[in-house]
């Protein structure tokens, strides 16, 4: 049985820079394995985030993203946008890269942020890259 295709014709117009806020979704559950056992790097992650000013961004919990062996993941998404997610991320030290991702995510058609202008201490951990539902070309290219 093939899977059916996607066409942009099955497709609402997508709004280039949509006005809901950039989520920042965070695993709380996963862990280290030298760590100890009560330590969840993402539940501190979720922590920092939460006392960080920033506006149009929603931080939100959750209980696994599936990405147990690359502890503390989080993943960037919203509506009309690209979701980005990554992992290993250092609980203490990334959350303002997050936020300056999620910030340059919301200023982009699509949500879309190239390599290059990602906060560099995300440029390695990006794990996934994932295309809206509401755009898609026929060729699978990113946003010119």
């Amino acid at each position: 049985m093939n899977a059916p295709v996607i066409s942009p014709e099955m497709i609402a117009e997508p709004v280039a820079f949509p006005l809901a806020p950039v989520v920042i979704t965070i695993c709380t559950t996963c862990r280290k394995a030298e760590a100890a056992p009560d330590f969840r790097p993402g539940a501190v992650l979720a922590d920092t985030l939460e006392a960080l000013p920033a506006s149009g961004i929603m931080i939100r919990r959750t209980q696994c993203l599936s990405v147990c062996t690359r502890a503390c993941t989080a993943a960037l998404s919203g509506p009309g946008r690209y979701t980005f997610l990554f992992g290993d991320l250092d609980p203490e030290r990334d959350g303002p890269a997050l936020v300056e991702m999620a910030q340059a995510m919301a200023g982009q058609p699509f949500g879309f942020v190239p390599w290059k202008a990602r906060p560099e201490a995300l440029r390695s951990r990006i794990i996934a890259r994932v295309p809206p539902l509401e755009w898609s070309p026929g060729d699978g290219s990113a946003p010119a």
